[in-house]
């Protein structure tokens, strides 16, 4: 148990600033910004106002938008204990599907009462006030997974308010009815047509075929970089020269080349290579992604103590025994942690290559730029957003799994 002095330790420092955060978001932003059109959207909502507390949720929705994070607040400068991670997640969690379950009634009420126009989206002060209280549930989780006994229910307890909250998310965007807030009602057009769907199906061809070339590319040439030091440092340099260059200009550099060789092998247009498209985008996000995994595989292989590697060739192994026995499985760990960083740097950055015509999820946030629509720029963010997390959990997973039994950290800290 944490008790003491050493209790009020950085998670509850987190869990307090969470807390204020999602109060001062509250008191001060607008929760709801409407206009007759989405180009307009100017007119704010402030929760203090007389006219959002008239509304027949009002009070309600202030009531359980500012216990929780009251309570966090108490919960962070008085935490000595462990139990004080329960609560801290008990009210992260309140708020996050408090703000989330009362916003969209909210807005209803304010429509019918003609306060909120036709076109209405969250404010700033929702955005702001979930972020907090993921802040505060994340303290909470700290403190549980640090308690062994705890440390599998802690790992549940971190994603299940957000599953909550994706799973309804779901429901509203698939809904018949018209949702009553503009983002949720862009996401039900677009969901109905099946634009998301396919600009999803992009974005995931993008990213694995780019993360698959890089990772490939990555781990071999960290391997090689272990058994010839000039190769390590060579590879490393112009990887990290790659990641400096900005995304635009390494697409566009790639532009001519991929244009030259269409131009000289025709054929090769029949399989999608041109200067445009998505060759020269999974190129450039394959030499993106390429430092992370260079890095982490030389630096997990360099890693393995000299003494095992000596035993392993005293007992007669080959040098491809020595690898693939003795140094790959103990550098799994981190080669996995730079396979994650990959591919969450991929997932991001391909948002970018509608720029150049390689589809994916970018395509709503340019649309959303053009048009001035934030809610068609969250279109395309948001999924992006949730796919990234939803790899990085499943590569978290199989880094877990590839990692032997023996090398892997107890008491509920991932490898």
């Amino acid at each position: 148990m944490y008790s003491g002095p050493d209790a009020r330790a950085p998670w509850s420092r987190i869990g307090l600033l969470g807390a204020l955060v999602s109060l001062g978001s509250a008191l001060s932003l607008p929760w709801i910004k409407s206009a007759g059109n989405p180009l307009a959207l100017g007119s704010k909502l402030l929760v203090r106002s007389t006219s959002l507390l008239a509304l027949a949720p009002g009070w309600l929705y202030v009531l359980i938008t500012l216990a929780p994070a009251a309570a966090a607040l108490v919960i962070s400068l008085r935490a000595r204990k462990t139990a004080a991670g329960w609560w801290l997640w008990a009210a992260g969690s309140a708020g996050l599907l408090g703000v989330w379950a009362g916003s969209e009634p909210l807005i209803a009420a304010g429509q019918a009462a003609g306060t909120v126009a036709s076109v209405a989206i969250w404010g700033g002060a929702v955005w702001l006030t979930l972020f907090g209280y993921a802040v505060v549930a994340y303290a909470g989780v700290l403190i549980l997974r640090r308690e062994p006994r705890f440390s599998a229910q802690a790992r549940f307890l971190l994603w299940l308010p957000v599953l909550l909250i994706v799973i309804d998310a779901w429901r509203l965007v698939t809904a018949d009815e018209p949702a009553a807030n503009w983002l949720i009602r862009v996401f039900q057009e677009e969901t109905r047509a099946g634009g998301v769907q396919r600009r999803i199906r992009e974005h995931l061809w993008l990213a694995g075929v780019s993360g698959a070339l890089s990772i490939t590319a990555g781990v071999l040439l960290g391997i090689w970089g272990y058994f010839r030091e000039k190769v390590a440092q060579v590879s490393l340099y112009a990887a990290g020269i790659i990641l400096t260059l900005p995304s635009l200009a390494l697409f566009a550099m790639l532009m001519d080349p991929f244009a030259a060789l269409a131009n000289k092998f025709p054929i090769l247009r029949e399989y999608g290579v041109a200067g445009l498209g998505a060759a020269p985008a999974i190129t450039g996000l394959a030499l993106y992604g390429l430092l992370p995994v260079i890095r982490n595989t030389y630096t997990g292989l360099r890693g393995v103590s000299a003494a095992q590697v000596d035993a392993a060739r005293g007992m007669g192994m080959s040098p491809g025994q020595v690898l693939f026995l003795v140094l790959l499985p103990r550098a799994v760990p981190v080669i996995m942690a730079g396979v994650r960083q990959t591919a969450v740097l991929i997932i991001g950055i391909a948002t970018l290559a509608q720029l150049i015509g390689g589809g994916g999820l970018g395509y709503y946030i340019l649309q959303g730029i053009n048009r001035s629509s934030i809610a068609h720029i969250l279109l395309g963010t948001i999924p992006a957003v949730l796919v990234a997390v939803a790899v990085d959990a499943v590569l978290e997973l199989l880094s877990r799994a590839l990692t032997p039994k023996g090398l892997r950290i107890s008491k509920g800290v991932s490898v």
